[in-house]
């Protein structure tokens, strides 16, 4: 059903050509769509980070369209900016951007500065789209890429709002199969996909991302001395990221002296409280601090101040935080479980995120060990920018011809063109 649902909407999206011959050109010499409603959210965390960072990787290689499909309440609930609506899109070609390392949101909102155009459908029907979050329910370009960051909102319903359950249903029963490509931005998130989606393994391919803070140089960059007292944590605040385990935890532990503080970066989300969070104070006077959103140059200097970092989440599709800290030199306590696994090496020490004996565990020999210095040459290797945007161009690339002409199914998804011949 969801096969021949495609089908239909790929034979509704085909290109009007009124008899016109027209090149055969291929999506390499056109321009790359982006969806970018991930910018538009209030506050850049996560996704939106992510989006920033490879949209900056992209233009250095090949000319972009910055569009946004999301509209109605979905547009509401998520609260996005009006500087780009439905129906307009905004040029990146040929001008260099300057680099984004200083402060990502700055970077980001300099990008809707730039003038607006209104979007011509049929130049749509020729080119590729990178979808970064969400995909509408029918096809609009000739070659279609989609991102698959986690499956949480089917396996961890509890954690999420409704509206995150509507929205992240449909996509993954029904919009995402209608993607020629997906890209997975972890080997555990494909292998979710392979029993979550309606695709099959060749039509995920795992694409990693590079850090989201200090790509090419410290935010920071005045010395910095480590504090053995100081722990940080770089999370929003909301049921998925285990807060209460780790506020709990550190509040209760014997293993951590009593001067130790706790330091806490990141928004306050949803379905979550722990009272009055500013500061904390246990039995043996350790403090939580509180800090909500920081700049990048602050985050920078929080890394290159802090003894370690913990990250107790309960499901990642990636996990920013803990290749960032390893980055900037900084053991991480991590929790062992999803993607989380695949950052294994130097300077990373795992736990049950379920379990505050089993962070005990950890923690006491990580103290034990003294000031860590780990080399962690694989890092620039394996989680890069400019290699994740080398990889969506290849997989704009495809052998068929750009434009359809008598046949219909030649705007199918190339998964549904190998099904059904």
């Amino acid at each position: 059903m969801i096969v021949d649902e495609a089908i239909r909407t790929a034979a509704e999206a085909r290109p009007i050509l009124d008899g016109v011959a027209r090149p055969r050109l291929r999506c390499d010499d056109l321009p790359l769509y982006v969806e970018v409603s991930p910018l538009l959210t209030p506050r850049l965390t996560g996704i939106g980070r992510f989006v920033a960072r490879l949209i900056e990787a992209l233009a250095r290689r090949k000319p972009l369209r910055l569009v946004t499909t999301t509209q109605g309440r979905y547009r509401r609930s998520m609260r996005l900016s009006k500087a780009l609506r439905c129906g307009q899109e905004i040029r990146l070609e040929g001008d260099a951007l300057c680099p984004a390392d200083a402060d990502l949101s700055v970077w980001t909102r300099r990008l809707f500065y730039r003038s607006t155009h209104r979007q011509d459908a049929a130049f749509m029907h020729r080119c590729c789209v990178l979808y970064t979050m969400l995909r509408p329910p029918e096809r609009r370009f000739r070659r279609e890429l989609g991102m698959l960051y986690d499956f949480t909102p089917l396996l961890m319903p509890q954690v999420h709002l409704a509206e995150t359950r509507e929205q992240f249903g449909p996509f993954f029963a029904r919009d995402a199969v209608l993607c020629d490509k997906l890209i997975a931005i972890s080997k555990s998130t494909k292998v979710d996909a392979s029993w979550l989606c309606d695709v099959g393994g060749d039509d995920v391919a795992v694409g990693y991302p590079g850090p989201s803070v200090c790509v090419q140089e410290h935010a920071h960059r005045r010395p910095v001395q480590r504090r053995r007292n100081l722990i940080l944590v770089v999370s929003t605040l909301e049921p998925r990221k285990n807060a209460r385990f780790l506020y709990e935890w550190f509040l209760n532990t014997s293993v951590l002296p009593a001067t130790t503080e706790l330091w806490w970066v990141g928004p306050s989300g949803w379905l979550f409280t722990l009272g009055d969070r500013r500061t904390g104070l246990s039995p043996r006077s350790r403090r939580i601090r509180f800090l909500g959103h920081v700049s990048d140059q602050r985050l920078c200097e929080l890394y290159q101040t802090a003894a370690f970092t913990i990250y107790p989440s309960l499901y990642e599709g990636f996990g920013f935080p803990v290749l960032d800290s390893l980055r900037h030199g900084t053991p991480v306590l991590c929790s062992f479980n999803s993607s989380l696994p695949e950052f294994g090496g130097p300077g990373v020490s795992y736990f049950d995120g379920c379990d505050p004996a089993s962070l005990d565990v950890a923690c006491r020999e990580l103290v034990a060990r003294g000031p860590l210095v780990f080399e962690r040459d694989d890092l620039a290797q394996r989680f890069c920018w400019d290699a994740l945007a080398r990889q969506v161009i290849s997989l704009t690339s495809s052998d068929a011809p750009l434009l359809a002409s008598d046949d219909e199914a030649q705007l199918l998804p190339e998964s549904l063109r190998r099904r059904h011949g």
